[in-house]
């Protein structure tokens, strides 16, 4: 598989192996698709409660519709 970049991420890519804590540019495709994935399919319904909590203790009753608002409010502003 040939991935193109533009040149800013070719430049981090480079960056971050230089650092030392990746040994080639697939290992950085790797962890970035391992995070990507993580953001976009990794919920957490225990993190969602205490958010839940905190917000109810704040401004009243909210419900799961308030997250699916903020997630859709995040993607469409990624």
């Amino acid at each position: 598989m040939t991935i193109a970049l533009p040149p800013a991420l070719g430049d981090l890519v480079e960056r971050l192996i230089r650092t030392g804590r990746y040994a080639d540019e697939g290992d950085v495709i790797r962890e970035a698709l391992r995070v990507l994935e993580h953001q976009e399919f990794d919920e957490s319904p225990a993190l969602e409660a205490a958010l839940l909590e905190g917000i109810r203790s704040l401004h009243g009753p909210y419900d799961a519709s308030v997250f699916a608002r903020v997630r859709q409010n995040a993607r469409d502003s990624a």
